[in-house]
């Protein structure tokens, strides 16, 4: 039982010990400001939540690598701290992998007949998009053409979601060298990922 006067330090020494009621008392006393942190460095309402919850579950996990008697809030906030750094990163991955891809969109709209597909750069990633192996197009398709995330882009090809990032890197890397061959007059023919 955790009473109402007990300090965080002998909290996260109970925690240490394996106690779990005294996590949820540390979960009590935090989660509010927390959250108001993550609130004010990523303002995004379904990411506070999400970002709160990995920050505590991480604490949980690292409890042993924490020193008693040290700030605990300041703690959660250097891992709320990267972890939103991390989400960030992720976001401008995302966005760049978006502009590097809109080539593939270009394509999908002249196959749509909305605009002449004579154009150098969209002939040449029609091209080249049409020598990938069968599983890279599904796979671009299921990231650029559905929207889905990695986790279940991964559930769909019964691959880690480490499998889908690299294996999508691999392919828009092939892909832009493709591109670029065919822009310069080379053969043009993709490297399978």
């Amino acid at each position: 039982m955790v009473s109402e006067s007990e300090t965080e330090e002998n909290l996260v020494l109970r925690v240490q010990r394996g106690e779990l009621a005294a996590f949820e008392r540390l979960l009590e006393l935090h989660s509010s400001h927390l959250r108001a942190f993550v609130a004010m460095k990523l303002p995004v309402p379904h990411l506070i939540d999400e970002i709160a919850h990995e920050a505590f579950v991480f604490a949980h996990r690292h409890i042993h690598d924490f020193r008693a008697g040290t700030d605990f809030g300041k703690w959660l906030r250097a891992i709320a701290f990267n972890l939103i750094r991390k989400e960030t990163l992720r976001h401008q991955r995302l966005s760049r992998n978006r502009e590097k891809f809109l080539e593939h969109h270009l394509v999908q709209q002249a196959t749509r007949g909305e605009f002449a597909p004579d154009l150098p750069l969209v002939s040449a990633l029609e091209e080249c998009l049409s020598r990938l192996p069968e599983q890279q197009r599904r796979l671009l398709e299921r990231k650029y053409t559905l929207s889905e995330s990695s986790r279940e882009i991964a559930s769909a090809f019964g691959q880690s979601e480490a499998w889908v990032r690299t294996t999508l890197c691999r392919v828009r890397t092939a892909l832009r060298q493709c591109m670029e061959n065919k822009l310069n007059g080379a053969s043009g023919t993709p490297e399978p990922a």
